[in-house]
């Protein structure tokens, strides 16, 4: 097992971890959630990002600390930016998974000098019925502080294989502890998601780029990771056809297409 560093940039606010060994570097940008960077255990990262650590010296971040109202993914972007410049990180293949799929698109228009390859996981680039209505309802039993309808239809628009209960009953027992601020957190991270909207703009990627979509993907629709791929040049698509919008988490398949991609 590779040794986890955590680390956090008081300049710029943001917690990241570091793991691998390679002389590549590689950026993970994870999707919306309740937890912090800081509540996944080394664990819960080595199971997901493991592949990884031999070829690449791999950053995940996390949001910046203190996340004002009206935040925007493009906000979230140039926090990247910011922290690949503090960590001297001139050239680096972005994952981004979900949320952060929406943040790598901006940061690869905007500063296309520091993306290698681009690889955008179960994302889209303009919003549409399915994810106004999931966000949307998300955010609404947020502010209502209505944790376990939020837990129930998290889960089960997110996961697909038989194991919900246990996920049910792990994650209600966080949710019980969630303090008011990360939810405040958790509102502002998803109106972000709902002002989104990069799609004019997506012929500026001009990386090499890869599009991961999910058939059954209940959160933000597969039609919208098709469309994404449409719309930025020479991108490549694979499309899990029996998984969701958890298929990274699901699929042994899924970091071995990305390695390929990379490779």
């Amino acid at each position: 097992m590779f040794t986890i560093q955590r680390n956090h940039l008081s300049d710029q606010g943001v917690d990241y971890v570091t793991f691998g060994k390679g002389d590549k570097n590689l950026i993970i940008i994870t999707g919306l959630s309740l937890q912090r960077l800081s509540d996944l255990s080394d664990l819960a990262i080595y199971a997901l990002f493991y592949q990884y650590a031999k070829e690449y010296k791999v950053y995940i971040f996390d949001r910046k600390d203190h996340l004002e109202e009206g935040i925007t993914i493009e906000d979230m972007a140039d926090d990247l930016y910011h922290s690949l410049e503090a960590l001297h990180i001139d050239n680096a293949s972005i994952i981004g998974i979900s949320q952060g799929g929406m943040i790598a698109q901006l940061f690869a228009i905007k500063y296309s000098q520091k993306v290698k390859k681009l690889l955008l996981a179960l994302t889209l680039s303009r919003n549409n019925t399915i994810s106004r209505e999931t966000v949307g309802g998300w955010i609404e039993m947020a502010e209502n502080g209505d944790m376990d309808k939020l837990n129930k239809d998290f889960i089960s628009k997110t996961f697909s294989f038989p194991v919900l209960k246990k996920l049910y009953v792990i994650n209600n027992l966080f949710l019980r502890s969630v303090s008011k601020e990360k939810r405040t957190r958790f509102v502002r991270l998803a109106k972000s998601i709902l002002a989104f909207d990069c799609y004019s703009s997506l012929d500026k990627i001009t990386c090499t780029t890869l599009v991961l979509g999910a058939k059954n993907d209940l959160v933000l629709g597969v039609d919208g990771a098709r469309e994404l791929a449409n719309g930025i040049p020479n991108a490549s698509y694979y499309e899990f056809d029996k998984l969701g919008h958890a298929a990274y988490i699901e699929s042994r398949r899924f970091n071995k297409v990305l390695l390929e991609f990379l490779q």
